[in-house]
């Protein structure tokens, strides 16, 4: 896990996450309740962090490699607006075999988040 005062890498896995890269802002209580019903997930996350935050599930897709990984190069809170720019990490090892790396982001705020 990665802490900053605006974010939290909250989990982070080499398997569980879809064969495509996508990412999902997660705003609403509908959506929350995913994340709150997945097991790999809920010992990270409170009830009550829905009326605060804001979370990013991020799905780097299918790769040839364990070990990838994202990094928060910037953010930057605005009057109106977060600004998040994530870069893929790509590992050094070459283990061949099949993942598909998937993040949560805890973002602390309720404002609109904009991803670069």
């Amino acid at each position: 896990m990665e802490s900053k005062p605006l974010y939290d890498v909250l989990f982070r896995s080499d398997y569980g996450g879809a064969p495509f890269q996508f990412y999902e802002i997660i705003t609403e209580q509908k959506e929350f309740n995913m994340l709150l019903k997945d097991k790999m997930i809920k010992p990270y996350i409170t009830k009550e962090d829905i009326d605060t935050c804001n979370f990013i599930l991020i799905n780097l897709g299918e790769k040839s490699k364990k070990g990838f990984t994202i990094k928060v190069e910037n953010i930057e809170e605005l009057k109106d607006k977060i600004v998040l720019s994530i870069n893929e990490i790509e590992p050094q090892t070459t283990n061949l075999v099949t993942t598909s790396p998937c993040f949560v982001i805890k973002i602390k705020s309720k404002k609109t988040i904009e991803i670069k």
